[in-house]
């Protein structure tokens, strides 16, 4: 290897190694519970995540669990040779006093406003 290669080299190690040292670690995400039931809330971030409307969820909703499953429904991006109605499944998760819904497959995230929650001691 030529001095002027092992040059380029090390620069462009020093270059990636700067990038890396500048990145933030992603925000650690915990399991939550609600504090007060809000279920109306929660149905507007869930339309906004799955694009469908007119979601009804039960009033208690995320408050002794920090996961749901969703069921039966319409989805209007499944092409018509697939099944339809597949279960969808979303958590509660808070950071920094901030709350979020994630659907599980997609990993779609979004910040539910409104609403306090507590980290779940039992998960």
């Amino acid at each position: 290897m030529t001095l002027h290669s092992q040059l380029s080299a090390l620069g462009i190690l020093t270059i990636l190694s700067g990038c890396a040292s500048n990145t933030q670690p992603t925000p650690k995400l915990h399991h939550a519970l609600l504090t007060e039931p809000n279920s109306q809330a929660v149905e507007r971030v869930i339309e906004r995540l799955m694009h469908i409307k007119n979601v009804t969820l039960a009033d208690d909703i995320f408050i002794h669990t920090s996961t749901f499953t969703l069921k039966n429904t319409n989805r209007s991006d499944i092409k018509p040779n697939h099944q339809l109605n597949f279960p969808d499944q979303f958590e509660l998760m808070i950071n920094n006093n901030r709350c979020y819904i994630r659907h599980l497959d997609s990993k779609a995230t979004a910040e539910i406003k409104g609403v306090t929650c507590t980290i779940n001691l039992a998960n």
